[in-house]
């Protein structure tokens, strides 16, 4: 891998980075904004209490993306430091990857368990309680489902960079 084509995926690599987390700030504010207005609209202190602590997991998740992989403001010029410094940026984003069900999913559990349970259980539903309770199963099945996908391609995304960074280790110990 020569210095050019080191830099070339360096500048790639970065320009994704900002793509993603531009991404991610975006669906942070809608979900922000549609949780904050529900628990404005709705009535009832338990779903109200899941919107909110929803919202506050994105704006924490937000925060949590910023300060552990935004993408750096410049690249160093060239030679060693620019292997150094994507290496370093790749291993900075595989422990960031790494860590998702810690720092991206686990917020979001108390809001949606309060949300989807005050939604279920909700006095004026008008189901039985075994349909509630089927109903609650259900939201909570297709959560989990969506979280476990998150998970299941942030490790494969691991596995990709360990595979890029190996690659560079093969040609700074060719070079």
């Amino acid at each position: 891998m020569s210095l050019a084509d080191i830099h070339a995926h360096s500048r790639r690599f970065q320009s994704r980075i900002r793509t993603r987390n531009l991404t991610e700030y975006a669906a942070a504010a809608l979900v922000i904004a549609v949780f904050g207005w529900m628990a404005f609209l709705i009535p009832d202190l338990v779903v109200k209490a899941g919107c909110i602590l929803t919202a506050l997991a994105a704006a924490y998740v937000a925060y949590a993306l910023h300060t552990k992989a935004s993408a750096p403001g410049s690249q160093p010029d060239g030679g060693e430091p620019l292997l150094d410094f994507h290496r370093a940026e790749l291993l900075r984003q595989r422990q960031a990857l790494a860590t998702v069900p810690r720092w991206y999913l686990a917020p979001f559990v108390p809001g949606m368990l309060l949300f989807v349970g005050g939604v279920s259980f909700a006095p004026d539903s008008g189901l039985p309680l075994l349909a509630r309770f089927f109903q609650f199963g259900i939201a909570t099945a297709i959560v989990a489902a969506v979280f476990a996908g998150v998970a299941w391609l942030n490790a494969r995304a691991v596995k990709q960079l360990d595979a890029r960074i190996a690659a560079l280790d093969d040609a700074r110990d060719q070079s």
